[in-house]
């Protein structure tokens, strides 16, 4: 499996509107060392890529290339700290303005793309119809428990 680094996929900066919120997430040294594999799309239905980089995780969305988060990790040996993330804030890139839905999106995100794990899918949708599809374009395939690296060999 191949560890994603910024230049293997589209990545534009954070852009100047954004924010700052603290997720206040724990993790353990091993679950570190698997976040910073990363995700490298390998499908359209792949809706991230998300790479380390200096105590830090890059969301970027696959198809657009915009960042989304970057979360920002206090590391020693026993793990880490998610410490504060920027979160975009630029209507042409990102519609999201709820802090409280980002963290929550963070956290599933790093569960789900990177620990491999099931997560809470923090859903803004009242009908099940309506959340699984706020799930499919938020996180495709993932949501499914299906994962980029799954076809390699």
């Amino acid at each position: 499996m191949k560890t994603a680094g910024p230049t293997d996929w589209k990545a534009l900066p954070m852009p100047e509107l954004h924010t700052t919120i603290t997720p206040g997430l724990l993790f353990n040294a091993n679950q570190v060392f698997c976040m910073k594999r990363g995700v490298i799309p390998r499908e359209m239905e792949d809706k991230w890529f998300v790479y380390w980089k200096e105590d830090s995780l890059y969301f970027h969305r696959s198809w657009t290339g915009f960042c989304v988060y970057i979360v920002r990790f206090l590391c020693d040996d026993i793990g880490a700290k998610a410490a504060f993330a920027t979160v975009n804030r630029d209507p042409d890139q990102y519609g999201g303005t709820d802090d409280e839905y980002d963290r929550r999106m963070i956290a599933y995100l790093i569960d789900v793309l990177l620990l491999r794990r099931p997560g809470k899918f923090p859903s803004r949708s009242k009908s099940r119809r309506s959340r699984v599809l706020e799930m499919w374009s938020q996180v495709g395939r993932a949501g499914l428990g299906e994962h980029p690296d799954d076809e390699v060999n």
